[in-house]
């Protein structure tokens, strides 16, 4: 990237700062595994005057929903505990709870991490005891009113049930959770100024969290690390949370090479997994997102995963407590990371993260394609040759069992012979990979293009199961330019 679209990038937030009204902010992008850009803003002591700077730490809130949900999918990974078990099988207080109808299920560990336990919403409260100790969360489940619905019918944001997966974690591992967290990701990862100890990180260079109201700025109380910091207690720094979200990005793609990382690139991977029913984006990040191409969107574990029209691949999780707001946004398949913190009371920073995104998307240059595998060149490559022959059987050798029994070599070739007469000869231009045995393909002809979408069977050697052309005459591609 150029000096002038993270100069571009800088004023974004400049401009952000101001219209949101916020104390100061602190923003990251990484890039291919590295920190490339740091932009600060404002100021983290209004009191004693003192800028943001790039050490500055933040507490991030929600954001440390992900670290969470990984932890519990290290232990998983290690034999300890089973998702599906129920949550009273790790928390033996849980057993009492009464359930929200007699003919409920129980609630399992992995309803708590993609948030069907049937909890009710609890994001102003649950940011407010943070600091709740171990016998007051077990007053909690002995005498609340935890349901809202049966679990497993709905999503419902839940601060209460990551809380009780920091539970989970201390109780399996043997060991406080914090202790867990710092064992198992902060030091490997060398995140040396990421803490759950706000009080701690408040004594060195430290975003003191603000509100304003009618003109007047206001220190928020700064809640103390306790039983519930599971769901959103981490306090940070942008050079290390770029450290973690390299290592997040780190995990696609799924490739041959050695583990590296604190826990297992398919872990992570799996925070991305739709594992929640799918809901509109400004559910869980507060307002409609400016913007915004998601077509679709689910929460996974500690992430959310939209699926975007323009950026691809879109994972990303926002944070808010009582003067502060945060939110990161990850995309894979780019190995893009946009992160921003800021010391005001739930600064809706998912506006400004997607709008950044979508500035280093116009300013970077087209990704590179992925490489096909080379059972789908060996079957487009057929393809090719059949459409220049006129004669499907051409390809017989790569074609499934079923493509000419679902579509006789008479239609077949008639297609061939529909396409060539109206696009004339051709050549491959390029093949774009869905995975290993699906991809497009595009052939430049003489008088337009043919587009090809090919499905191979799963035999030991793939063939292709499903075949699709389309035709675009140059007639037809002038007029949708001329119309555009």
């Amino acid at each position: 990237m150029s000096a002038k679209i993270f100069a571009e990038i800088d004023a974004a937030y400049t401009a952000f700062a101001q219209q949101e009204q916020l104390s100061g902010l602190a923003a990251g992008i990484v890039q291919d595994g590295r920190l490339v850009h740091v932009t600060t803003i404002g100021l983290a002591d209004r009191e004693a005057e003192r800028a943001v700077g790039r050490e500055t730490a933040f507490r991030i809130a929600s954001m440390t929903k992900n670290m969470t949900a990984l932890a519990i999918l290290s232990l998983r990974d290690q034999g300890r505990l089973a998702l599906d078990a129920p949550l009273a099988e790790y928390v033996p207080q849980f057993a009492k709870v009464r359930p929200a109808t007699l003919d409920s299920r129980p609630v399992s560990v992995r309803d708590l991490l993609t948030h069907v336990a049937g909890f009710v919403t609890d994001d102003p409260w649950g940011d407010r005891v943070l600091g709740m100790t171990p016998a007051e969360l077990d007053q909690l489940m002995a005498t609340g009113q935890l349901f809202a619905r049966p679990p497993g019918l709905a999503f419902e944001y839940s601060n209460l049930g990551y809380a009780l997966l920091g539970r989970v974690l201390s109780n399996v591992s043997g060991e406080p959770y914090q202790a867990y967290m710092r064992r198992t990701f902060l030091e490997p990862l060398g995140m040396a100024r990421t803490t759950f100890d706000a009080l701690e990180a408040s004594r060195h260079d430290f975003a003191w969290g603000y509100r304003l109201d009618d003109g007047a700025w206001s220190r928020e109380r700064l809640e103390p690390d306790g039983e519930v910091g599971a769901m959103g207690g981490l306090a940070t720094t942008v050079p290390d949370y770029a450290r973690y979200v390299a290592f997040l990005l780190g995990a696609w793609p799924a490739r041959d090479d050695a583990e590296t990382g604190p826990v297992r690139r398919s872990s992570v991977r799996e925070l991305a997994l739709w594992t929640a029913p799918p809901f509109l984006p400004e559910a869980v990040e507060g307002r409609a997102l400016a913007g915004s191409t998601a077509v679709g969107s689910a929460y996974g574990y500690g992430l959310m995963h939209s699926t975007d029209g323009l950026l691809g691949m879109r994972l990303h999780h926002s944070g808010g407590l009582p003067g502060y707001g945060s939110h990161v946004l990850m995309l894979p398949q780019r190995g893009w990371g946009v992160f921003a913190f800021a010391n005001g009371t739930y600064a809706p920073m998912s506006r400004i993260t997607l709008r950044v995104a979508e500035m280093l998307h116009a300013a970077a240059d087209r990704p590179a394609l992925a490489k096909p595998s080379a059972v789908l060149v060996r079957a487009v490559e057929a393809v090719v040759a059949a459409y220049g022959a006129g004669r499907i059987e051409t390809a017989e050798p790569v074609l499934a069992v079923n493509l000419l029994l679902d579509t006789p070599v008479r239609f077949r070739n008639a297609e061939l012979a529909d396409l060539k007469r109206r696009l004339g000869d051709g050549r491959l231009e390029r093949i774009e990979p869905i995975h290993a045995l699906a991809g497009h393909f595009t052939m430049t002809c003489l008088r337009g293009r043919l587009r090809g979408t090919i499905t191979l069977s799963p035999d030991a050697s793939p063939g292709i199961q499903k075949l699709v052309l389309t035709g675009e005459p140059i007639a037809e591609l002038v007029a949708v330019a001329e119309t555009a």
